[in-house]
């Protein structure tokens, strides 16, 4: 298949330069970009006009929970230990295979709508979410999550690594890849980790996991260990290059610089510690000015309510300023790097995807400029802070995955909108009805 999409107004392509292009075409053949440049006039498969239109890569989602777009809007506003206890949990014991292939199917609907192309996943049934992505057309990489806190016969023997071979070696799909998914480590145990670090180096894959989320967590561990979470880690011997670790909200002094010596991988995720209010802003500059490949990821639509990567963008930006007082910290195209170029490098494929180079994997999406809260465009200086500050999902008209078009003038092409809508409301309200009834 081929695209040549023509003339676009703005083109920011994330490139080593950060390069702002203005009035120029790019041909796509194959899933890979062939040709940026003007007059660009070779015949296409699909030919778009990219006049009135920003052209971006698409943005990079390192950290969700995709089914869990079946409990949007239920128990919000709890402390995060309740929340999980009380309400999450509880119900996620009754969920089911199509439960989690309906969630993941809204989960896909709502990212190529609003400009995610890539995500990092983790939850329950993954053949499911795998199912779902590879109807969709996006690009993922998704882990199975590992709990033994309640089981004490499974410490140390997450059986789940065989389903995750199997599934790995059913997919036969290069947009559908496996990571490793121990849960956290106060939910796993510290064989468990090591269990789940040894199949990760064995087979090359990254481990998702989440760490220092909140304030209750970071006391458990000094209580228990008399040190931090990542030192408790470090002397296990868990950390390695692999790990992309969700949150890293409550870190001590001297945690920064070993999580950069071990090579670890953050995934900020500031819409959702805002949320659930886990009493912390991460400290994202400082893991910056240490080296650290940090991202940006939405959480699940329980913890967040929404997968648009736009809205942490800007949430990620203003909580740095807020929380430093200072208007100067983490400028808009530092921001736009930790959802592009630096979310792929996060999941070691920044040679692949994250940027709009000849080269590359056809991974982009359009804005339309006509929306009026893309309205004015200053000029090329102003362009990404438009993106960063001004831009929602929703002002997304095109999205390509893979030299794919998945959507074209908000016309979904891979997925019946209303088919997906159906599908996830029979699901979720037939959850709740069989679900623990929880005070």
């Amino acid at each position: 298949m081929s695209i040549l999409v023509k003339d676009c107004d703005w083109i920011v392509t994330e490139n080593g330069d950060r390069d702002v292009l203005r009035g120029k075409s790019v041909y796509i053949e194959d899933g890979v970009i062939v040709e940026i440049g003007d007059g660009i006039g070779c015949e296409a498969d699909y030919v778009i006009d990219g006049s009135k239109k920003l052209m971006m890569p698409g943005l990079i989602n390192t950290h969700t929970h995709l089914a869990m777009t079946l409990f949007r809007g239920y128990a919000d506003d709890m402390p995060v230990r309740d929340w999980l206890e009380r309400k999450i949990w509880p119900l996620e014991a009754g969920l089911g295979e199509g439960d989690c292939l309906a969630g993941s199917m809204l989960g896909c609907l709502e990212m190529i709508e609003t400009g995610t192309t890539c995500f990092l996943d983790m939850y329950f049934f993954n053949k499911a979410t795998a199912d779902a992505v590879e109807r969709s057309g996006l690009r993922a990489i998704l882990s199975y999550a590992i709990l033994d806190a309640f089981d004490p016969e499974s410490k140390g023997k997450p059986r789940i690594h065989e389903k995750l071979n199997g599934f790995r070696k059913a997919s036969g799909n290069r947009r559908v890849e496996y990571a490793i998914g121990p849960h956290a480590p106060y939910s796993c145990s510290d064989e468990t980790l090591l269990k789940c670090k040894e199949r990760a180096l064995e087979e090359d894959a990254l481990i998702h996991t989440h760490i220092a989320e909140a304030e209750w967590e970071r006391r458990l561990f000094e209580e228990k260990y008399g040190k931090s979470v990542i030192a408790h880690l470090e002397e296990i011997g868990f950390l390695c290059e692999n790990l992309v670790a969700a949150h890293c909200v409550w870190l001590d002094e001297g945690d920064i610089p070993l999580m950069s010596k071990r090579g670890i991988k953050v995934s900020h995720c500031p819409v959702s510690n805002m949320k659930l209010a886990v009493g912390g802003t991460a400290p994202i500059v400082e893991m910056l000015g240490e080296g650290l490949a940090v991202s940006l990821g939405t959480d699940s639509a329980a913890s967040n309510n929404s997968l648009d990567m736009f809205g942490a963008m800007k949430a990620c930006a203003l909580a740095q300023k807020s929380a430093r007082g200072d208007p100067t910290v983490l400028p808009a195209n530092a921001v736009l790097d930790l959802a592009t170029i630096k979310g792929a490098a996060a999941l070691r494929k920044e040679g692949e995807i994250g940027s709009i180079e000849v080269g590359k994997r056809a991974d982009l999406i359009l804005l339309d400029l006509r929306s009026p809260n893309l309205s004015p465009i200053h000029g090329k200086d102003t362009v990404v802070s438009d993106i960063v500050y001004s831009a929602s999902g929703y002002n997304v008209e095109t999205t390509i995955v893979d030299g794919r078009v998945l959507m074209l003038n908000r016309r979904l092409l891979t997925l019946d909108a209303e088919e997906v809508l159906e599908m996830a409301s029979e699901a979720a309200l037939g959850l709740m009805e069989r679900g623990p009834q929880n005070p």
